[in-house]
């Protein structure tokens, strides 16, 4: 549009009588009450001669604001009040293209458009759509200047409150709606709560990285899974909080479009993962195991990892965690997993995020097709004074390869990631970890080279009961997991037995952990692979001494063992 054509619209715009307020916007309490503190904060800054603490109390309205997610409703509520005055005084629509010509810095093309919609007194749903994809795009700084842009310009041009818009609820009566406390009892209404309960339990997902980590034990993990299944059941903190991450479009798979609206979207996805919880096979991953799947994947990130199996999953829903988290180049620390299969519903309406941040369709499985939907755990203090939160969503399905990991890294600095591919690397860092993991935790049914060892605590049959009543189907028995230290020594004497016409060694040796490629179909592998291909297995065999047990080590070992290598620690 051009100026001209700008200027009759307002021209034409102040002929007309100014609308019912209800018209513009309808705010809840809260939402009125972020707007006052900014419009006032804005205020006392932009007066002349303005205090330092003026600007303090600005940059406490903005963090206010955006503590609350409700950027949205108060950018829309101050281009009511914008908008208002330029229909009711014509100076204020000039004072709009004026400034609207002359705006530079973050966000200015949006402030631009912004200026002209409250000159031209444009529909509030096209503002509400131009913001709603200013708030999708932008990044906190420069949501935070147009913030203060936006309210010191609405002071400025109607310093006395001539032109306020006051809230009105659905009804039109004076006053405001009291939203959060409807959608809080809408949650309750379909999470099928009484009004005593699912009551807000503080701080839910704060994303905090500075929680420390406690050692898991057996006890608190049945415990541990017991308040993840509650919260996902009946936490109306933590429903809304999950409403807040759909509205921003933050959640990696989530479905958007259900017919039933936001609240049913939610509670759809919270009540599948407590499925998935409840009947989860329980694992603790001790810290020598965590190493050996670290060290796999740092040995595997330059080569493509092969399809998912699903028969490599150690059971078909599951909850682990580990005693030392898995730290991603991001910062953000790994405590344990839960996973379980998935067969998406086209009714339900899922989305993902895909490149650029922007929702498109997820591809539904064909045929009978089922996907294992997998939950990063991260350490957190929410759910119930849990010590960790779900993080992100990781997909995994047959036939999917994993390109060479290391095609993300900066070359500069092997530590982060490339400018972009911060998701992508992050999700497929972490989904390379999971599967090294089940591939471990399944060797045994694979190949005869063991290297693990475990041990089972069963729950008492009363711990049984109270986890019946509860609705765990589980029967809460806890699994510990980690390497089997004589687990070298006993692959050496199974080689040396299948080896004993073979090659004679007349040294001994020290041979490194690595993966061995097997083929499960050696008989028929030559056909197979005419045919398009054999699939074959990694195996990760143990460090072992190779040699005879009484002859002298070689010379390369020698010195080695002078120089104070690393031999020395395994002696």
């Amino acid at each position: 549009m051009t100026d001209s054509e700008l200027l009759a619209s307002a021209a034409a715009a102040t002929k007309r009588l100014p609308p019912a307020p209800s018209e513009f916007t309808i705010l809840t309490a809260l939402q009125y009450r972020l707007y006052q503190e900014l419009h006032a904060a804005a205020g006392k800054a932009v007066r002349p001669g303005a205090r330092p603490s003026a600007f303090a109390r600005l940059s406490r309205a903005i963090e206010a604001v955006l503590d609350r997610s409700e950027e949205l409703r108060v950018l829309c509520q101050a281009y009511a009040h914008l908008a208002k005055a330029a229909l009711e005084d014509p100076r204020v629509a000039d004072e709009l293209l004026a400034r609207s010509g002359v705006q530079h810095g973050p966000g200015a093309s949006f402030l631009k458009r912004l200026l002209r919609f409250a000159a031209a007194d444009a529909r509030l749903s096209n503002v509400q759509k131009l913001v709603a994809d200013f708030l999708g795009t932008a990044n906190e700084e420069t949501v935070r200047a147009v913030l203060a842009q936006v309210a010191g310009m609405e002071w400025a041009l109607d310093p006395e409150d001539a032109h306020r818009i006051m809230p009105m609820d659905a009804s039109g009566a004076s006053g405001a709606a009291d939203e959060p406390l409807d959608e809080a009892d809408r949650f309750r209404v379909l999470l099928s709560l009484d009004a005593e309960q699912g009551k807000p339990s503080g701080q839910c997902l704060t994303m905090t990285e500075s929680v420390a980590w406690d050692m898991p034990d057996w006890s608190r993990i049945r415990n541990w899974r017991r308040r993840y299944v509650a919260a996902h059941r009946r936490s109306v903190d933590w429903a809304l909080t999950k409403a807040s991450v759909y509205r921003k479009a933050r959640e990696p798979l989530a479905p958007y479009q259900h017919p039933g609206g936001l609240e049913e979207g939610v509670v759809t996805q919270l009540r599948q993962e407590a499925d998935r919880a409840e009947s989860a096979r329980l694992w603790q991953i001790a810290d020598s195991l965590a190493q050996m799947t670290l060290r796999r994947v740092q040995r595997r990130a330059d080569r493509a990892t092969t399809p998912f199996d699903s028969r490599h999953l150690p059971s078909s829903r599951g909850m682990l965690f580990l005693d030392t988290p898995f730290v991603l180049p991001t910062g953000r620390r790994i405590v344990g997993y839960v996973w379980g299969p998935w067969s998406p519903g086209a009714e339900e309406g899922w989305l993902r995020l895909g490149g650029g941040q922007k929702l498109e369709p997820l591809e539904m499985p064909s045929d009978d097709t089922t996907w294992t939907w997998v939950t990063p755990l991260t350490c957190d203090q929410s759910l119930l004074s849990l010590p960790f939160s779900p993080y992100s969503t990781l997909l995994l399905r047959p036939g999917d390869v994993l390109e060479p990991e290391t095609r993300l890294r900066d070359p500069e600095n092997p530590d982060r990631y490339r400018s972009g591919s911060d998701r992508l690397g992050r999700h497929e860092l972490m989904t390379r970890h999971v599967r090294s993991l089940w591939e471990l935790l399944t060797q045994h049914k694979r190949s005869s080279v063991r290297v693990l060892a475990m041990e089972v605590h069963e729950a008492k049959p009363r711990e049984q009961r109270s986890d019946r009543r509860r609705g765990i189907t589980d029967s809460g028995h806890v699994t510990n997991v980690w390497v089997d230290p004589d687990a070298g020594e006993r692959h050496r004497a199974q080689r040396r037995k299948a080896s004993a016409t073979g090659h004679r060694w007349t040294v001994r040796t020290w041979r490194e952990e690595h993966e061995r490629d097997q083929c499960p179909n050696s008989h028929e592998h030559a056909a197979r692979k005419a045919a398009g291909g054999c699939p074959h297995y990694e195996i990760t065999i143990p460090e072992h001494v190779m040699g005879p047990a009484g002859a002298p080590w070689s010379d390369r070992m020698r010195r080695g063992l002078s120089r104070g290598s690393s031999a020395d620690e395994r002696a």
